[in-house]
């Protein structure tokens, strides 16, 4: 995986307490971010698909359940 190098400005207690917790659990202040932002991302996205599937149940008319047993198989195939 390509990885980019980015500048990121945070408020300094901010940084200072970023720092300090990844130190604490023996990670680099980078990869304390990474692993922040990768479970964000993926709350973000359950959110987003739990908010669509929650749409397709308000209309009895217009549920299409096999294209539902699919999106849920390729969400459960992709975790």
């Amino acid at each position: 995986m390509e990885k980019i190098a980015l500048t990121l400005r945070l408020p300094s207690d901010l940084y200072k307490e970023a720092k300090k917790i990844a130190k604490e659990k023996g990670k680099s202040f980078s990869g304390f971010l990474r692993e922040l932002l990768e479970e964000r991302l993926k709350e973000e996205k359950n959110r987003i698909l739990f908010n669509a599937f929650s749409l397709v149940a308000e209309d009895k008319e217009e549920i299409d359940v096999e294209y539902a047993f699919e999106a849920q198989r390729e969400v459960v195939v992709q975790k």
